[in-house]
């Protein structure tokens, strides 16, 4: 039997989260969460090419760093077309950067 891959699993639940959010509050947070479901699909193919990215750490690295950045300019966009600033939206990029740093710290420790 094959061994269930946790991580996938994982991501796939927050695609399904993402993708639900759409039909709570679509107006809030729109662009946002488009490319957050972006990311997310990256991680999972991430996750589904490990041997790749585990020879290849510049890409993951860089994913990384356009993917916080990407995040920061759409919370920064969201909030200006919304005229709505809430001090909990900015630590969105903060646990997306905690989540990166974990996944790189798990696909690279493992291998070890």
């Amino acid at each position: 039997m094959k061994n269930i891959n946790v991580s996938i699993i994982l991501n796939l639940i927050v695609l399904l989260f993402l993708f639900a959010t759409f039909f709570l509050q679509y107006e809030y947070l729109f662009v946002t969460r488009i490319v957050s479901i972006v990311f997310a699909i990256v991680y999972l193919v991430i996750e589904i090419k490990k041997e790749y990215f585990l020879a290849n750490k510049m890409i993951f690295i860089i994913f990384s760093v356009v993917s916080i950045i990407a995040l920061v300019v759409s919370i920064l966009f969201d909030t200006s077309a919304n005229s709505l600033i809430n001090n909990k939206v900015f630590l969105i990029p903060v646990f997306i950067f905690i989540l990166i740093a974990t996944m790189y710290k798990d696909l690279y420790d493992n291998n070890k």
